[in-house]
C-alpha cells in the first residue's frame, strides 16, 4: 500500500488530507449546531452546512476507495486535481469572508482565519501530492 504511493512520505500527507476531510465532513454533517455555534452561525444555515459536509464526505469517501483499492492512486489525476482546485477557491473565499467589513459588523458572528488557513494547508498538501505521484496519477 505504501508503495502505491511512492513511500510514507507521500503516503502519510494523504492520510492527513484524509483526516482533515474526515473531521470537517464529521463537525458539518452530524455535529451541525455545535459547528455552525462556534462561528456565530444561525441554525436556519443548516441545510448549506450539510451540503457542503455531504461535498468534503464524498471527497473523503473516494479517497478512502483510492487508498484501499488494489492500483491505489494510478489514474486518479481528477480527484487530485478537484481537491487542490476546491481548497485553492475555499481559500480565497474563505479570506474574502473574514475581511468583509458587513460580515464583521454583525453580531455574534466568528469568523476566523481557520475559514482561509486550512484550506490553504490543504492546497499545498494536494499540491505536494500531485507533483510526488504525478508519474502515478497521470497515466
Amino acid at each position: 500500500m505504501i508503495e502505491l504511493f511512492n513511500g510514507y512520505i507521500f503516503f502519510g500527507i494523504f492520510i492527513i488530507t484524509l483526516l482533515m476531510g474526515a473531521y470537517y465532513a464529521y463537525r458539518s454533517l452530524l455535529d451541525t449546531k455545535s459547528f455552525m455555534a462556534q462561528y456565530g452561525i444561525h441554525v436556519t444555515a443548516m441545510l448549506p452546512a450539510r451540503l457542503a459536509g455531504s461535498l468534503i464526505a464524498s471527497i473523503t469517501l473516494v479517497g478512502m476507495y483510492i487508498l484501499f483499492r488494489e492500483n491505489g492512486p494510478e489514474g486518479t489525476w481528477a480527484y487530485f486535481v478537484i481537491n487542490f482546485l476546491q481548497a485553492v477557491i475555499f481559500s480565497i473565499f474563505g479570506y474574502l469572508s473574514v475581511i468583509d467589513p458587513e460580515i464583521k459588523e454583525l453580531e455574534d458572528v466568528r469568523y476566523t482565519a481557520e475559514a482561509f488557513v486550512v484550506p490553504i494547508v490543504l492546497a499545498i498538501l494536494t499540491a505536494i501530492l500531485i507533483y510526488g505521484l504525478a508519474d502515478k496519477i497521470f497515466v
